[in-house]
């Protein structure tokens, strides 16, 4: 059997935006310190101006205007936490569109908990060596965690290490750390799955104390908390990172996993279509394909699953863990063969896998688990 096409039935889903609300999110970046005239907007679109206002409450949740204020703060405490020395929150609340100050710190303080000044204050400490060293170790980590694979999540703890010794009050290795933790325990990584859910729960805390609002810091802290199937609790968190940062790709990554989890397929889509568009590429595009295959298995269509996380695995073959969800699904399009070599495959690198570990693995619901040991089954794989 062919792999499917992962685009089918799906239209322009690396883009997911309609093309005219993408013209105008464009103008609208390069163009954020200036008035918001819906008329104008309409004309950039190529659509009516009601047109326009029902396409921002169906795909971005709010309307023009919302958007333009949420993309001011966020550009503003961008600006904030990286602020050269000689910089000052007037400076950067005038460069992102505010001009009234007053209400700019009121609104500020409403997204972020907490002043701009307290912000600028902070960010100078990146500044020292410790910290700055940190930064920098933490973020060359990054690409092993989002591998999600045995070995590149080893190297990133691995890693890791260095950035939370040298600055324990920085909470962003402590979320990486927590993730990665949550990864071992989830996806059988390691021999100690206990030890390792207590970590990835002791780190995500803790990064959440320490950051409280750093979108990414959150974004992590939420996933470790899904891979210990404390969904509202991370679904709280995700909210609050995106709230925050409504350009980052990751956060719309885990949004779509969260949708997918609690099985509202077409907004997991969606979700992930946003992050393809935000950030099309590699280490986060396999995460989103994975994603998007296990979306449309929560739906019932199986081809295209298996498609999309072919695609994935095929890009990261340490990934192999999403396996699970393709050899399912083309079982259970009947091409019983393809899954059985495929599971065969599967195996071999996880020759301790059974139906009743993958089906604890991921907080899907019921009947989405019900379906994929039913395939893992028909595929070959032993029941325990």
């Amino acid at each position: 059997m062919s792999t499917p096409d992962p685009f089918a039935g799906f239209p322009d889903a690396s883009l997911a935006l309609p093309a005219g609300l993408r013209r105008v999110l464009e103008w609208l970046r390069g163009h954020l310190s200036e008035s918001v005239q819906l008329d104008r907007l309409a004309d950039i679109a190529g659509v009516r101006p009601r047109t326009l206002e029902a396409h921002f409450k169906m795909f971005l949740g709010t309307t023009p205007l919302g958007w333009v204020r949420q993309m001011r703060l966020a550009l503003a405490r961008r600006e904030l936490l990286h602020a050269d020395p000689d910089s000052s929150v007037t400076e950067v609340a005038l460069s992102a569109g505010f001009t009234q100050l007053g209400r700019f710190s009121v609104q500020y303080r409403k997204a972020f908990g907490e002043s701009p000044s307290f912000t600028i204050r902070r960010s100078q400490r990146r500044t020292e060596p410790e910290i700055d060293d940190a930064i920098r170790s933490t973020y060359e980590a990054l690409p092993f965690a989002f591998a999600v694979s045995p070995k590149q999540c080893d190297r990133a703890l691995e890693a890791l290490a260095r950035p939370q010794e040298i600055a324990p009050g920085y909470g962003l290795p402590k979320a990486l750390a927590g993730w990665c933790f949550g990864q071992r325990a989830a996806h059988r990584f390691s021999s100690t799955p206990a030890l390792d859910r207590r970590r990835a729960q002791e780190l995500a805390e803790r990064a959440f104390q320490l950051a409280p609002c750093d979108a990414l810091t959150l974004t992590l802290s939420s996933g470790a908390l899904v891979l210990l199937h404390r969904m509202e609790e991370a679904d709280r968190r995700l909210e609050r990172a995106l709230a925050l940062d409504p350009w980052l790709a990751y956060a719309w990554i885990r949004r779509g996993w969260m949708s997918a989890y609690f099985g509202d397929s077409s907004g997991a889509i969606r979700e992930l279509s946003v992050a393809l568009h935000l950030m099309p590429f590699e280490p986060l595009r396999h995460i989103t394909f994975i994603g998007m295959g296990s979306a449309h298995f929560a739906a019932g269509r199986y081809e295209q699953a298996a498609g999309w996380i072919g695609s994935a695995v095929k890009a990261y073959p340490e990934s192999f863990w999403a396996e699970r969800i393709a050899v399912a699904a083309l079982a259970l399009t009947g091409a019983r063969a393809e899954a059985r070599r495929r599971a065969r495959s599967l195996l071999r690198r996880d020759p301790d896998l059974t139906v009743a570990e993958a089906r604890r693995a991921w907080p899907f619901r019921p009947a989405f688990m019900s379906r994929l040991g039913d395939g893992l089954e028909m595929a070959g794989l032993p029941r325990a």
